[in-house]
């Protein structure tokens, strides 16, 4: 009676394990699942490893089929079986995945199906050889997960960021690098950062990156890159290799930063500091002047120092004006009620001032303020303030050539007479103020009053 192919198989396969020792032994102890499986997909042979799959012992095993022993398995097995029977090629690289039985974690395994052929030629049979990938599977999940999360974040921050391999060929860009170069991903010329660097930073740039690939040393420095406006930005690029456990570079990660903004904010500073020290310079030749013009016209020392303290305090308000504009400049309006407050108080308002809105210049504002508290010292003690009848009119406006006028008139006061010794008032109004503004004045004193006009050049903001 002539056996079938499957009792052939069986008794070819058992011949060949029984003869085998060697065969035997290695299925015992190799380290990775193996098999052999009739060509009707039934278990002739298999190691404890392979068991793994589902749990059944090897007994369990023999002689049953692949759909009773791993159902789930079984459509793909016997389709990869089929496949060896009717090419006599082998099937390799293919990935299965199981789970056991009260088992929650996922197992995966890659296999490979080679046909063992009898005296004939003809295939009686399939070696399957397993080798269980799970923890390999767990770890490239992971290094997905950590590189989406790190696209994620590398989005999220306003930073231009890249990953680049260790020869520093970049492979990926973040958004903010297509927004700011106005590149698409598909541009060839939007792959490396260096073709935006300017042309006269980029050979000093290209140098260093190459130094730093070449010795797998972090990068930084400030580099100006080329933005999709045509405008060349500061940016601090710092490149850091990533490093195996061998200490060996497999990646860079680069980001740029954009520092215009704290550029600028240096660039006010300096100027800041140098506006500073000029005004400062100012402000002490002024005081200086103060009190050599005061000492030099002073009687005695409690007088210089009446005197002094007065004009420094006048000073003092016009100082206050300006920080309080940020010493952009005050208008004639603020000055004015700034110098005169303290007179008007003591002269029931009788200074009456009027004038459009026109803003002075801090030099301006200093030394029209000291010649307004002369003007005003002078009527309290002398002019239309020093009684009880007396008035102070002030007007002030522009002229289409851009000249600021000035008018201070004394009215109802003592009658005026011209002061024998010229004091540090004169000074002042007579020859510090109008010297300082390049300006031209008239101190006129009429028996009427007092009269002063002056007329200097506006630089600021009608």
């Amino acid at each position: 009676m002539t056996q079938s192919r499957a009792d052939l198989s069986a008794s070819l396969a058992s011949l060949a394990f029984a003869q085998q020792s060697a065969l035997q032994l290695i299925y015992e102890t190799a380290p990775i699942g193996l098999a052999f499986l009739s060509p009707d997909c039934r278990y002739l042979h298999i190691n404890q490893r392979l068991t793994e799959i589902c749990g059944i012992s090897i007994e369990g095993h023999l002689g049953r089929t692949v759909r009773e022993c791993v159902p789930a398995l079984a459509d793909s097995i016997e389709a990869i079986v089929r496949s060896i029977m009717a090419t006599g090629q082998a099937v390799t690289g293919i990935e299965v995945a199981g789970q056991r039985s009260g088992q929650s974690e996922d197992r995966a395994w890659i296999t490979y199906w080679h046909p063992l052929p009898g005296p004939s030629g003809e295939i009686v049979g399939i070696n399957v050889a397993a080798e269980e990938i799970t923890e390999r599977k767990r770890i490239e999940a992971a290094l997905q997960a950590s590189e989406r999360q790190f696209h994620t974040m590398a989005a999220s921050i306003p930073q231009l960021v890249w990953m680049a391999e260790a020869d520093g060929r970049i492979f990926w860009f973040n958004r903010h690098w297509y927004d700011y170069t106005g590149m698409r991903s598909g541009d060839r010329e939007a792959r490396d950062w260096q073709t935006f660097l300017a042309p006269d930073s980029g050979h000093a740039a290209r140098r260093c990156w190459t130094g730093s690939l070449k010795a797998g040393t972090a990068l930084e420095m400030e580099v100006p890159l080329l933005g999709g406006d045509g405008q060349y930005r500061p940016f601090l690029t710092r490149a850091i290799p990533l490093r195996d456990a061998t200490s060996t570079v497999y990646r860079w990660i680069g980001t740029h930063i954009d520092i215009s903004e704290q550029r600028r904010r240096e660039e006010h500073i300096r100027f800041i500091v140098d506006e500073l020290s000029h005004r400062t310079k100012n402000l002490l030749a002024v005081v200086i002047a103060i009190a050599n013009q005061t000492a030099h016209h002073a009687g005695d020392v409690k007088q210089y120092q009446a005197h002094l303290l007065q004009r420094l305090r006048a000073l003092a308000h016009c100082h206050d004006l300006l920080v309080k504009d940020n010493w952009h400049g005050a208008s004639v309006r603020d000055l004015v009620a700034a110098q005169m407050r303290p007179f008007d108080e003591t002269s029931a308002n009788r200074i009456d001032a009027d004038g459009p809105h026109i803003v002075l210049k801090p030099d301006a504002v200093q030394h029209l303020g000291l010649a307004l508290h002369e003007l005003a010292t002078n009527a309290s003690k002398h002019g239309a303030l020093s009684g009880t009848e007396g008035a102070v009119s002030i007007r002030w406006h522009i002229d289409e050539t851009g000249q600021v006028h000035f008018h201070w008139r004394e009215q109802g006061g003592p009658s005026v007479r011209a002061p024998q010794r010229r004091g540090f008032g004169h000074v002042v109004i007579e020859q510090i103020v109008p010297r300082a503004l390049n300006g031209r004045g008239k101190l006129d004193f009429a028996p009427a009053g007092v009269h002063w006009t002056f007329a200097f050049r506006h630089h600021g903001t009608a």
